[in-house]
């Protein structure tokens, strides 16, 4: 079997456009948390009840949470998408890097906002709060998330290892993405975004699947 080439760059448009596109959802996400900051679209409470575990002063952050989270939902969907792409399309490879990049950013304002800014770096009540299904996975998620885009900049490989870890990622990305929107979602916005990000993987590895049937007889 010939060496893969190596993981592309994106360039200067792909670049851009993720950029502007991550810019522009993370300008909406602050301005929406700003805008209800007085209304009670996310309960002080955790789930399933009990005493209220943030003061009302903690609402537009709450918010911030949520809305960020959402953003980087939107941003990922390109990227969870483009990824059977890559082999064959150097263009793909290139939108699906900026994607899977500028997704990561997002997400790491999320993850700040909610480790440092709603539980003040608290690690005790992180790991026991109802509001957190799994922070032990999210964070590794992220950790691992932070390592493969390294990899994909500096390394570029495409050894067997690297692919491995990189659908094992995205493959998390997606069960974790999908079930914090659509299964735990507060509102009908979240779990509609679960359920789009769903769809939209589910048409992608269709119409992969049905391209690299039809390839070796082109």
């Amino acid at each position: 079997m010939p060496p893969r080439s190596p993981t592309p760059r994106p360039g200067a448009r792909p670049m851009a456009r993720a950029s502007a596109a991550a810019a522009l959802l993370l300008l909406l996400a602050f301005a929406a948390a700003w805008w209800t900051r007085e209304l009670p679209l996310f309960a002080l409470t955790p789930p399933g009840g009990g005493a209220a575990d943030m003061l009302p002063g903690q609402q537009q952050d709450l918010h911030t949470t949520f809305f960020t989270i959402w953003a980087a939902l939107i941003l990922v969907v390109p990227a969870l998408c483009l990824l059977p792409f890559r082999d064959r399309s150097a263009t793909a490879a290139r939108y699906w890097l900026a994607f899977w990049t500028v997704s990561l950013a997002v997400f790491l304002v999320h993850f700040y906002w909610a480790v440092v800014v709603i539980f003040g770096n608290d690690w005790s009540r992180i790991l026991h709060t109802p509001r957190v299904s799994a922070p032990r996975l999210d964070t590794v998620f992220a950790a691992w998330w932070v390592a493969d885009v390294l990899i994909a900049w500096l390394w570029r490989s495409e050894a067997l290892w690297v692919r491995v870890q990189r659908w094992g990622v995205h493959a998390l990305a997606l069960v974790l993405f999908f079930m914090g929107a659509a299964r735990e979602g507060e509102l009908a916005a979240s779990r509609t975004l679960g359920w789009l990000l769903a769809a939209g993987v589910v048409v992608s590895a269709v119409l992969a699947l049905r391209y690299h049937r039809r390839a070796p007889s082109a």
